[in-house]
């Protein structure tokens, strides 16, 4: 079983910063899947929410079925808009791989922010949210819960706000190639057992 895919263009207004991240990804141990006709943030029509609900979900389920037997970690990029500057939304189910990734974040070079979000079941409370350490906030996502509460793999979503529209730059670029090292780092230390002593060489942060 390969270890890491990272998905780009899930919505397609988002596909040219995906392919400025996936050009500094380590291919050697990253597999990046690119998707050039994903969902339009636009949700035009009387029926356009409904038809933009059925299509994410859909696009999601089927993702899920090449995922599945193949890859012990989905990182689901994309991107979206923070005029006050570079910061990040990293969402996933697992406590262990979000506390993880809490002790990394001081070695981001490009700078900065980043909320750690723990992704809540229907019937959960997220006040209890507060009681994990490292974890930022609780939310529910309208992803399918089989895709990211999956025993079979880790699900991790990672949102890059840049300042303004467009495919960001070059240190946006940096900033999440850096995060996905990180959530690699840590996600191959929380599979390890489920991985049957198959060893992965772990790259280094090179900014270069």
């Amino acid at each position: 079983m390969l270890e890491t895919l990272l998905v780009t263009g899930i919505h397609r207004e988002e596909l040219d910063f995906g392919d400025r991240v996936a050009a500094l990804i380590d291919r050697n141990h990253v597999h990046v899947m690119r998707i050039p006709e994903g969902i339009s943030h636009a949700r035009t029509g009387s029926g356009g929410l409904f038809y933009y609900n059925t299509r994410h979900r859909e696009i999601y389920l089927q993702l899920r079925q090449q995922v599945t037997g193949h890859y012990r970690l989905l990182i689901d990029l994309h991107c979206g808009l923070n005029d006050t500057g570079r910061c990040a939304d990293l969402y996933c189910r697992d406590e262990q791989i979000l506390q993880c990734i809490s002790g990394c974040t001081g070695q981001l070079a490009m700078g900065g922010q980043l909320r750690l979000v723990k992704i809540l079941t229907d019937s959960e409370n997220g006040d209890l949210v507060k009681e994990v350490k490292k974890v930022d906030v609780g939310a529910r996502t309208s992803i399918p819960e089989q895709m990211w509460n999956d025993q079979s793999f880790v699900y991790v979503g990672l949102e890059i706000y840049l300042a303004k529209v467009g495919d960001g730059v070059a240190a946006d670029w940096r900033f999440a190639r850096d995060l996905i090292d990180f959530v690699r780092d840590c996600a191959i230390d929380r599979m390890v057992p489920a991985l049957e002593g198959k060893r992965y060489e772990r790259r280094g942060n090179d900014l270069g």
